[in-house]
């Protein structure tokens, strides 16, 4: 179980680091359609910063959690 949790929030690292990431590269896409090359697409991609930055944050909860659950195991 230890194995299967410590996997689990080094996962849930990752998840947290690429949507990070992702979500970083969407809003300077936001930025570029906003001021540099003005499109229709700018409400889209601020959309999409938007939803990656609440999905990066569940993940953080969740790996706040496991990351619980292994200290608790640690611990006994």
């Amino acid at each position: 179980m230890t194995k299967e949790l410590k996997a689990k929030i080094e996962d849930y690292k990752r998840f947290i680091l690429t949507l990070i990431i992702l979500s970083f590269y969407f809003y300077i896409g936001t930025l570029i359609t906003t001021y540099i090359h003005p499109n229709k697409f700018n409400s889209v991609l601020l959309m999409l910063t938007g939803a990656s930055i609440v999905a990066s944050m569940i993940f953080v909860v969740k790996w706040k959690k496991f990351n619980k659950q292994y200290q608790e195991q640690q611990q006994e």
